[in-house]
């Protein structure tokens, strides 16, 4: 799983998502409210999701978020005028989380069952990780954090 997690608040704004997305190459966070609790995951597909009809296929979606990446990265461009567009809009609320002691079968079968890619890390109810199936991928084949690049 990845340890060093960046979170984002609630009242982010989308422009500023985006761009904390791709200076860190990242494609999720958790979102977290002032008080710091856990309240959704926000995602690109969540990004995307707000701009594009939503009912448009995943490998769709995919495409467009590579050509909004080297948009915004080209040309500075922000993808959005609306001043109220916040992280919480788009957000995904009540994201589902596991505790850090959940073995790698269980969390795949919640992952499965759930149909979602990456899922928020717990420890005494503490954001401490997120771990995604590239990630499970990586420790089926026995391949280890420091070996990935």
């Amino acid at each position: 799983m990845t340890e060093d997690v960046i979170t984002v608040d609630e009242h982010k704004h989308v422009n500023d998502l985006i761009k904390l997305f791709i200076d860190n190459g990242i494609s999720s966070a958790p979102v977290v409210a002032e008080n710091g609790d856990l309240v959704g995951i926000v995602t690109k597909t969540d990004i995307l999701g707000h701009f594009l009809d939503l009912d448009l296929e995943i490998s769709v979606k995919i495409a467009l978020q590579d050509i909004l990446e080297h948009v915004l990265d080209h040309s500075g461009a922000e993808v959005t005028t609306d001043t109220e567009l916040t992280v919480g809009k788009i957000m995904t609320n009540e994201p589902l989380t596991a505790d850090i002691k959940t073995p790698i079968k269980e969390l795949s079968k919640r992952m499965i069952k759930h149909n979602i890619h990456r899922m928020i890390i717990t420890e005494n109810d503490c954001v401490c990780g997120l771990i995604s199936t590239l990630d499970i991928l990586y420790h089926v084949a026995g391949i280890e954090k420091h070996e990935r690049d």
